[in-house]
């Protein structure tokens, strides 16, 4: 394996034997040539190659095979057929209850823990105070760690991973159960680790945290490898293949939808849409060609035919001003008709993280019952808040089924439009965050 290889999977497979009863498996020992289990492949075929510094997100549904692939680059399972290789120290926090005796106390574990990584005694030593500052368990610390709760669980074991030294950290989802100020501790210092070189697996259903921390993405279906690539793509497919399940779920329970859309569109205080633009920018009759790379998903039934980004000086643009007026059009063309329908938008940094952003029901705009073969216009009028940097536009078109809580994807495109945001020549004005937000600020000298 090459030297800057962290990782290397070759047609990994993962197959458990299932057994009705327990007589069963002694049968199949006795008779070795008659099976008496069902089959279960994990995994199966599983072939790519982590490099070096590499920060990996891992996502997939429950049971897609996630933890066995872990486990599998850990060591703590063997492949039924491939090969694994890795290269380097690794530490890893799986499930939670893995690698910690819970009759021995917290210092005890993290001493037994630094043995099994190859430390001395010494060495743990010199790591012990940093644990416990970083697990912050006060005297817990010299309890048995079966009275610890799930979350003091959490921070001792992501501690004790961490200051082992590891060349690779691998962390599953476990972290979900800890509190939200030591998650956020746990991505900043798995942030900084990455900043040093050290190779990171992150698993975990939270896609905007994959995004944000993580350079590729590896997306699991059923055991077989779907997707691997850069993490805002591989996240994309996947939100894409969730909101087509859930969208045959609500389309189940449709029955009642243009009744109780009606009478909620009703109970809300709502406002009717108007243009505040002079000019018409997007195109009504037919559909522009988007690029190529945009990823586009939804159940259909309209079509977005054009987005168009136009600027204070009612240009069409794809570069904005920080504390500049802007507008977006988007025109659609319905295929079927709809008792009501949303249009929202979000403006993303380059990992993909929605930045700002809203749609017509946040907004109180009620928008009306569509006909087939009808062709609207929505326009979106703003002022750009944003840091200067380069920003993607996602749009998308839904069907309200519980007004901003179950929504039918109809059809959605990310990436559709890319723009820079530029500092304005004042120096006054540049500020320190992504997003700018009137402030008022008070001084008093006491």
């Amino acid at each position: 394996m090459g030297e800057e290889i962290a990782i290397s999977l070759k047609n990994v497979s993962k197959c458990f034997k299932r057994y009705d009863r327990p007589v069963d498996r002694l049968k199949e020992i006795l008779l070795p040539n008659k099976s008496y289990a069902q089959e279960f492949w994990a995994l199966r075929d599983i072939s790519f190659e982590i490099m070096k510094g590499d920060t990996i997100g891992i996502i997939g549904r429950n049971g897609a095979g996630k933890s066995t692939l872990l486990q599998m680059i850990c060591g703590t399972l063997t492949p039924t057929s491939g090969k694994v290789q890795v290269n380097g120290r690794v530490a890893a926090l799986l499930e939670l209850g893995a690698g910690f005796n819970p009759e021995f106390t917290g210092r005890e574990n993290v001493y037994m823990n630094g043995a099994i990584m190859g430390l001395s005694r010494t060495e743990v030593d010199e790591r012990f105070d940093n644990v416990a500052a970083f697990a912050d368990i006060k005297d817990f610390i010299d309890q048995p760690v079966k009275t610890y709760s799930s979350g003091m669980y959490v921070r001792l074991a992501f501690a004790s991973a961490i200051h082992v030294d590891p060349d690779i950290l691998i962390v599953d989802e476990a972290l979900a159960v800890g509190d939200m100020f030591f998650q956020a501790k746990c991505m900043s210092r798995m942030r900084r680790m990455t900043e040093s070189g050290v190779t990171v697996l992150f698993v975990s259903h939270d896609t905007s945290s994959v995004k944000g921390l993580c350079q590729r993405g590896v997306f699991l279906e059923n055991g077989e490898l779907k997707k691997i690539g850069k993490a805002s793509e591989v996240v994309a497919i996947y939100i894409s293949l969730m909101h087509g399940e859930i969208n045959q779920e609500l389309k189940k329970h449709s029955a009642i939808e243009e009744e109780s859309i009606r009478e909620r569109n009703q109970d809300i205080n709502t406002i009717s849409p108007k243009f505040l633009t002079s000019n018409i920018f997007v195109s009504l009759d037919k559909e522009i060609q988007f690029p190529d790379n945009i990823h586009r998903y939804g159940d259909g039934g309209v079509r977005i035919l054009d987005v168009k980004l136009i600027n204070s000086n009612q240009n069409i643009t794809n570069s904005l001003e920080f504390n500049e007026k802007y507008s977006i059009q988007v025109s659609l063309r319905f295929e079927i008709s709809l008792p009501s329908f949303c249009v929202g938008y979000s403006f993303r940094d380059l990992k993909g993280q929605q930045v700002v952003g809203s749609v017509t029901t946040v907004e109180n705009v009620s928008l009306p019952p569509v006909l087939a073969g009808d062709t609207y216009i929505v326009e979106i009028n703003g002022i750009n808040p944003l840091h200067a940097g380069t920003y993607t536009m996602a749009v998308g078109v839904e069907q309200p089924v519980v007004l901003n809580q179950q929504h039918i994807i109809m059809d959605v495109i990310e990436e559709v439009i890319v723009f820079q945001v530029k500092w304005p020549e004042d120096t006054r004005i540049r500020f320190p965050s992504m997003v700018y937000i009137k402030n008022d600020f008070s001084v008093l000298k006491a």
